[in-house]
C-alpha cells in the first residue's frame, strides 16, 4: 500500500512541475511526461534524503519522508504559482479517431508486459532470469538488494566494496525504495520498467505527430518502436533453411539472435533489438527524459514560427494550406524569416524573442532534467548533450539552446566527473577511436556495416527526406550526429557501450521510416501493398530475434526458501562483506552483502582500478601465516570467507590455493550440506 501511495504521489509531483513549463498535446502524453519527470526527481530525492541519514538505522525511512515533504512543498508552491501563456495554451491535434490511438497503446502496454517478465520474473519465490540478461540481473539486481536488505549508504557496488559507486544507479534504488515499502523487488523492477517504456512509446508517439501533424504516422512509429533492429541477417538465415517448414521449426525455436555475419564483438548479443530495453531496464526512462525535452523544442520552435506568422508586421507569411500541414511540411523559422523582409523580420524577431524569454524558466528546468541524467543513464546525459549541441549548430534561437545546454552541463558534469573518478580516468585511454567495434576499419568497412545493419530503413529514410520539408532534413542531420560520435569516439573503457547512442539514434530513424510508410500508403491499394511489405522487410529481423527472448535458458537463484539466504540475513550484518569466487549472481549478493571482488568485468568497465585488487586477492589466498592473513583480511575489511567449488577452480589462485589454511585455523559457520550451492564453505574471520 505503502508503494502505490509513493507512486502516485511520484506522478503527481512530476505533474505539478511539469504543468508550469510545458503544454500537452494529450492526457496521454501528459501522464507520460509526469511519471517519467515524477521517477527522476523522486529518486534522485529519495537518495539523497537516505544519504544525509546514512547513520540512521533506516535511512530509506528518513528519505521517503523527505520526499513527502517536498511532494507537500511543490504542491502547495505550484497551486500558487501563475503559469506561463504558452504552458496555459494547448496545441491542436491533427484530425484522428482516439479510439485507435488507444487501441496502440494497449498493444504496446501487452507487448512491454510480456518483454519484462518473460526477461525477468520471481516465482516461488526465486529469482529467474534469462541467460543473455544475467550479466545485467546479476550485478543491478545485487546493487538493490544492497539498499534493501544491506545497508548501502555511502553507497558502495556490491562487486567492488571499499570505493564510492561509479555506476547510474539511481533507477535500481528507486525499484529497492518500492520493495523497502512493500513491493517485492522483482515486482518494483518490472512494474517501473513497464510504465517507463509505456511513456517512452507515448513521446514517441507525441514527437512524430508534433514533426509530421498525422497520427496515423505517430501510431506506425509506436509500433515500429518494437521492431527497430532491421538488420539484413535475416536474409541469409532464411536461405539457409531446409524449406518454409524448417524455417518456421528454427524460427519458433531459436535461442539465439539472428548472426549478422560480422565477427565483431557484441554482434550476438542483441544489442540492437528490442531486448536491449529488457536487459537495461533504466535506458526507456533515461530516453523518455530526452524526448520530454525534444517535444518541448519541436513545440516551442513551431509555436514561434506561428507568431511570427500572424505578425501585423508580416501580413505577407502566410502557413501553408491543411492539406500540406496535414503531410507534415511544416515551416520553421528560418523558413518563415526568410519570406519577411527588412524591418519586418527585425519586428517578428524581436516579438519572439520576447516569448522565448518568458519561457527562460522552461529552457532552465529542461536543461536541468538533461543535467539529472547522469546517475539515471549516463549514455543518454552524452547522447541529449550531442543531440542538443547539433540542434544549435542547425537551428536559429541559439542564445535561448545555450541556455539549455549550459543547464545540463552545469548540473551534469560534475556528476560525470565523479563516475569517471579512479582507474577511469587514469588510464590515459584516448577519447578518439575510429570504427567503433571493427577491427581495421576503413570508411568503405563502416559504410558496408551500417548499410548491412540498417538494411531497408535507409530506403525509407531517403524517401522521407525526399518529401519532407529543409527543416525536417537539418533535424535529421542533427539528430544523426550520434552515429558520427559512435565510429569517431570511445565514450567509457569499453567502445562497445557506444551502442546505446546507436539505439537513440535508431529511434529517431523509425520515426522517420513511419512517415516514409505513411506516404507511401497513401494513394491506393497497390500502395498500401507496397507500404506493408516494406514494413515486414524492415521489421521482420526484429520479429526474429524475439523468439530467442522467449526461449532463453533461465538461470534460477534461490532466495527466499533457501537456507544460505535465510543464515546470511540472520547471522550477518547489512555491511559485512564476504571474500569468495567473483560472483556475478548469488544468494550472497541478493542479500544485500558484498563480495571483496565481484564479476571482473563487470567492475574493469564501471572503471575500477581491477588489476589492483586482484593482485591483493591472491596475496590473502597465498598467505599461510595465520596472524599475517587476518591482518590483510581486517585491512580489507573483509569479515567471512566463503570457498566452493568455483573458488577452488579460480584460475587467479588455483596454483597455490590451500583450503586446510582456514580450516585449521577459522571458525566454520555455514556448510551447504544439500550440496545447492556449489559445496560452499564460510569461515568467520576471528575478531582479533
Amino acid at each position: 500500500m505503502l508503494a502505490i501511495l509513493y507512486l502516485a504521489g511520484m506522478v503527481y509531483f512530476g505533474d505539478c512541475l511539469c504543468r508550469c513549463f510545458y503544454r500537452f498535446k494529450s492526457i496521454q502524453q501528459r501522464l507520460a511526461t509526469a511519471f517519467l519527470v515524477g521517477l527522476l526527481l523522486s529518486s534522485i530525492i529519495t537518495y539523497l534524503g537516505a544519504l544525509a541519514f546514512a547513520h540512521t538505522a533506516q535511512p530509506l525511512m528518513a528519505g521517503n519522508l523527505i520526499f513527502a515533504v517536498a511532494l507537500g512543498l511543490i504542491a502547495v508552491k505550484t497551486l500558487r504559482r501563475p503559469r506561463s501563456s504558452y504552458a496555459d495554451d494547448t496545441d491542436a491535434r491533427p484530425a484522428g479517431n482516439d479510439n485507435w490511438d488507444w487501441l496502440c497503446l494497449f498493444f504496446c502496454f501487452v507487448f512491454s508486459c510480456w518483454l519484462m517478465w518473460v526477461t525477468l520474473d520471481f516465482p516461488n519465490g526465486d529469482f529467474q532470469f534469462g541467460f543473455k540478461s544475467w550479466s545485467d540481473f546479476g550485478a543491478n539486481l545485487s546493487v538493490s538488494q544492497s539498499f534493501v536488505l544491506g545497508h548501502n549508504f555511502p553507497s558502495e557496488h556490491p562487486f567492488f566494496p571499499g570505493e564510492p559507486l561509479r555506476y547510474h544507479f539511481l533507477f535500481w534504488f528507486q525499484a529497492a525504495n518500492l520493495a523497502f515499502l512493500g513491493m517485492s523487488l522483482v515486482s518494483s523492477v518490472n512494474f517501473l520498467s513497464i510504465l517507463s517504456m509505456l511513456a517512452l512509446v507515448i513521446l514517441v508517439m507525441t514527437f512524430a505527430e508534433s514533426l509530421f501533424a498525422s497520427r496515423a504516422v505517430s501510431r506506425t512509429a509506436a509500433i515500429l518502436f518494437f521492431f527497430t533492429s532491421s538488420s539484413l541477417s535475416y536474409i541469409p538465415y532464411l536461405r539457409s533453411q531446409a524449406g518454409i517448414s524448417g524455417a518456421f521449426t528454427s524460427i519458433f525455436n531459436a535461442t539465439q539472435f539472428v548472426n549478422s555475419g560480422y565477427p565483431y564483438r557484441g554482434e550476438d548479443w542483441g544489442a540492437l533489438t528490442v531486448g536491449i530495453f529488457a536487459n537495461q531496464r533504466h535506458l526507456s526512462s533515461g530516453i523518455g527524459i530526452l524526448f520530454t525535452v525534444l517535444i518541448f523544442l519541436v513545440d516551442r520552435y513551431k509555436r514561434a514560427a506561428a507568431e511570427i506568422s500572424e505578425s501585423p508586421d508580416s501580413t505577407n507569411v502566410h502557413l501553408r494550406d491543411a492539406e500540406e500541414v496535414q503531410r507534415g511540411k511544416l515551416k520553421t523559422l528560418r523558413n518563415l524569416l526568410q519570406n519577411l523582409s527588412g524591418g519586418k523580420v527585425r519586428g517578428a524577431l524581436s516579438s519572439s524573442r520576447t516569448n522565448f524569454r518568458d519561457e527562460l524558466g522552461a529552457l532552465l528546468f529542461s536543461g536541468a532534467l538533461i543535467g539529472l541524467l547522469p546517475y539515471w543513464n549516463s549514455a543518454v546525459f552524452i547522447s541529449a548533450l550531442i543531440v542538443l549541441g547539433s540542434l544549435w549548430l542547425f537551428f536559429p534561437y541559439r542564445s535561448y539552446l545555450a541556455c539549455l545546454i549550459g543547464m545540463a552541463m552545469l548540473v551534469g558534469l560534475p556528476q560525470v566527473l565523479m563516475l569517471r573518478a579512479g582507474n577511469l580516468a587514469q588510464t590515459g585511454q584516448s577519447l578518439f577511436h575510429w570504427g567503433y567495434t571493427i577491427p581495421n576499419p576503413t570508411v568503405w568497412l563502416v559504410v558496408k556495416y551500417l548499410a548491412w545493419t540498417f538494411g531497408v530503413k535507409w530506403l525509407l529514410i531517403a524517401v522521407a527526406l525526399w518529401f519532407l520539408s529543409s527543416s525536417h532534413r537539418r533535424l535529421f542531420l542533427a539528430l544523426s550526429g550520434l552515429v558520427l560520435v559512435v565510429f569517431t569516439l570511445q565514450l567509457s573503457t569499453d567502445v562497445f557501450n557506444n551502442h546505446k547512442l546507436l539505439n537513440l539514434w535508431t529511434i529517431f530513424a523509425t520515426v522517420y521510416a513511419a512517415y516514409a510508410l505513411w506516404r507511401i500508403g497513401k494513394g491506393g491499394f497497390l500502395r498500401v501493398g507496397l507500404a506493408a511489405v516494406l514494413a515486414l522487410a524492415v521489421s521482420f529481423g526484429a520479429i526474429l530475434d524475439l523468439f530467442p527472448l522467449q526461449n532463453d535458458v533461465v538461470i534460477t537463484i534461490p532466495h527466499q526458501n533457501d537456507r544460505l539466504t535465510n543464515w546470511i540475513l540472520q547471522n550477518t550484518q547489512p555491511s559485512d562483506v564476504f571474500l569468495t569466487h567473483s560472483y556475478l549472481a548469488h544468494p550472497i549478493l541478493f542479500s544485500g552483502r558484498k563480495v571483496f571482488l565481484g564479476y571482473t568485468l563487470f567492475a574493469w568497465t564501471a572503471g575500477y582500478n581491477v588489476g589492483q585488487r586482484e593482485a591483493v586477492y591472491k596475496q590473502i589466498f597465498n598467505e599461510r601465516n595465520r596472524d599475517e592473513l587476518v591482518r590483510l583480511l581486517k585491512q580489507n575489511k573483509i569479515t567471512y570467507v566463503g570457498i566452493d567449488s568455483d573458488l577452488r577452480r579460480n584460475s587467479l589462485i588455483k596454483e597455490f590455493f590451500d583450503e586446510s589454511v582456514f580450516q585449521e585455523n577459522f571458525q566454520k559457520v555455514f556448510e551447504d550440506t544439500e550440496h545447492l550451492h556449489d559445496n560452499l564453505r564460510i569461515y568467520r574471520v576471528p575478531d582479533k
